[in-house]
């Protein structure tokens, strides 16, 4: 018998510890409504106050998560392979209240919104997991989780 062959970006994904419970079924049709896309060192992904459109999940290089401090911007993380971003706007239905920025060469799988709506409407596990992700965040940006 022989072996399945998995997708490289299958395989990527199942490394994304968000996205490592779905099957390789799920995986791929997040794959194919999904572009990858290269920032250079220093490009923009989203600016504070953008339209929140997609899901980021880093494939390679970092991103730095900033937002406007005494004097400029202020680091809050960076965030390397594996990791993804984005989706506190995309849950909460506001704009970005961060900067992204690529620290170095930068290669980006992006879900638009509609796609990444859809995972969580099919995958009440997921949706479970997002809502906790962003009951813990929400102190952190000083939101009311009745709110929601």
């Amino acid at each position: 018998m022989a072996e399945a062959i998995s997708h490289s970006l299958v395989k990527a994904l199942r490394s994304v510890p968000d996205f490592e419970a779905l099957d390789d079924r799920t995986l791929l049709r997040l794959v194919g409504a999904s572009a990858n896309l290269v920032w250079p060192a220093g490009g923009v992904i989203f600016e504070r106050g953008s339209e929140s459109e997609a899901l980021y999940i880093v494939l390679s290089g970092e991103v730095s998560i900033t937002e406007p401090g005494d004097g400029g911007e202020v680091e809050i993380s960076r965030i390397g392979p594996g990791s993804s971003f984005g989706e506190l706007s995309l849950l909460l239905h506001t704009t970005h209240t961060r900067r992204a920025r690529a620290t170095e060469p930068t290669e980006l799988m992006v879900i638009p919104e509609h796609s990444f709506q859809d995972l969580l409407a099919s995958n009440p596990d997921l949706a479970n997991h997002f809502r906790h992700r962003l009951e813990e965040r929400l102190p952190v940006r000083g939101q009311d989780p009745q709110a929601i």
